[in-house]
Parts: C-alpha cells; structure tokens; sequence
C-alpha cells in the first residue's frame, strides 16, 4: 500500500511539473494586439518596436504583434483567445471587460492628463460657429466603438437634446481619425467626431496627422465630457495563468516614460506621454457614454 501511494505521488509531481512546463511555455509568447485607430502600417512599426522593448526587459519572452482591422476584430480577438494584451479604445475595453472579462491595467496619460475629449471639427471657411450650425450637414463618425470618434460626441448631443440620426444630413464612417481629417480638409464631409488632447482648440487629431497649413484651417466647435484614456488590457485567463510575465510587462511599460532607451516609443505609437495603473471603475463614465449615445 505504502508503495502505491508512493507511486501516486511521485505520478502526480511528474504531473504537476508538466504542466508547469507547459504553462511556463503558454507564458514565453505573448500576442499584443494593437488599435487601428490612425494608419496601420505606421502602428505596426511602432508596435513591433514596443514588443522588442519588452523583449529586452522581460527575459525569455516573444512578443508577437498585430494591428486589428478594426476596433471590433481588437475585442474579438481578445474575447476569442487570439490575444493577451490589447491596447483598447475605452469603449472597446469596457465591451471587453463586460463581454469576456478582460482586465485594464494601464491608461494613457497625454499633455499632463489621463484623459482626452472628443470634439466636432469642421473647416473655419464652412461658417460652422455652434452645434445648432451643424444641423442638416454631413459627418463622418470614425467607428461605433471608438470613445472620441463615436459613443462620447453622440452622447454630447443626446444630452444636449439632439437625435444625433436625424440631426444630420447623411453620416458615414472614416474608419480612423487620420483618414477623418483628411476627408474633412478635403471637403468631402462637414464635421468630423474626433479626439481632441485640449479644449483650446490647439491640438488634436487635425494637428497631428495634417500638415500645420491645414490644420490651421479647421477648428473644434463642441467639445465632450473628458474621456479616460485609453488602455493597455489583458485576459483574465493569461493574467491569471501568466501573473509573473503579467506584471513585469506592466512595470515594463509603466516605466518607459522614464527609461532613454524607449524614449518617443509610446509617442510615436499613440501620442502617448507615459501609461499610469488603472482600474475598471475608472470607466464607469465610458459606460454611462454609451448607454446615453444609443438615446435618440
């Protein structure tokens, strides 16, 4: 009997040291979703240079990298198991969280601020001065999971008693702020909903992603609420299975604000000054937003 249990034992330390194996090598690669929310090629390089920053600090890691197709395909992926990390718009993470209970560990922290606001631009020629003067014109949205592009500019409007479906001529989707902007200069739209870093007017997507001559040309005209920003989150299955390599990623990030060799890489990647801890109940506002922007 003695050597039954013996056995037994020894069985399941074998057993036990297996699985450690294998959740040790489920750990060493780590697939990091990106946002599409400006030019994809360009976030892929600035992505990929992230993830070997985080090679470098965090011993025996791969970091594979993906731009989404779209804000959905980001929760998708995250919800499906594609994905361990995405960086996720606030109302694409809260879809996250509360539809496949992915855990926000980080925002972003642009011009001394977690937060940011969305803004309806339009050209300074179009005589386009208040929210009454955009009644009747044509908008283009960004995409319906996007914080700044969407959910916060429609709940603007809503609480200001507007139907934001009939209160336009005609909308459509730009896809992506750089692509919003450049229809907006162009002429092709009125107004765009896009993210704004102040509410002085003097920078947002338009100064970003426009030559200064053209951006010179347009102005914000209604500002939203402020928006937490926007974050880095996990699985909660990989945080729970991986919560070493989990947290020597948070602190990696978290530290490359302050760290000369990943100097520019978060600005590069999203205009992004440095990424602070966060928690759920700081987007509690995100889904007060969203429930408010599908009111007519």
């Amino acid at each position: 009997m003695k050597n039954i249990r013996l056995t037994s034992v020894l069985a399941l330390g074998i057993l036990a040291s297996v699985g450690a194996a294998s959740a040790a090598e489920n750990c060493r690669v780590v697939n990091m979703g990106f946002n599409p929310a400006q030019d994809s090629a360009a976030v892929l390089t600035n992505g990929t240079a992230i993830a070997k920053y985080l090679e470098s600090k965090v011993r025996g890691i791969q970091v594979k990298t993906t731009v989404a197709q779209d804000y959905q395909a980001l929760v998708e992926a995250t919800r499906s198991g594609k994905l361990d990390f995405a960086w996720l718009s606030p109302v694409s993470y809260v879809q996250a969280h509360d539809e496949a209970n992915a855990q926000v560990l980080l925002k972003s922290v642009r011009n001394g601020g977690p937060y940011y606001w969305a803004a309806f631009v339009v050209r300074k020629d179009s005589g386009i001065k208040t929210l009454n003067d955009m009644r009747g014109k044509t908008i283009a949205w960004i995409d319906p999971n996007s914080a700044a592009g969407y959910t916060f500019p429609r709940a603007t409007l809503v609480a200001k008693g507007v139907n934001p479906d009939t209160f336009f001529s005609k909308q459509t989707f730009a896809g992506k702020h750089d692509a919003a902007v450049l229809a907006l200069a162009n002429g092709s739209v009125d107004v765009i909903a896009t993210f704004s870093n102040n509410t002085s007017g003097t920078s947002g997507s338009w100064t970003q992603y426009l030559p200064a001559d053209k951006a010179a040309a347009l102005t914000p005209v209604v500002y939203s609420k402020p928006i937490p920003g926007d974050t880095l989150s996990v699985r909660a299955d990989y945080q729970t299975g991986c919560a070493d390599v989990t947290t020597r990623i948070r602190s990696a990030i978290v530290g490359m604000s302050s760290d000369p060799a990943a100097a520019g890489l978060l600005k590069k990647l999203y205009t992004i000054d440095s990424m602070i801890p966060a928690k759920d109940s700081d987007y509690n506002v995100v889904r007060q937003a969203i429930a408010a922007s599908a009111k007519k």
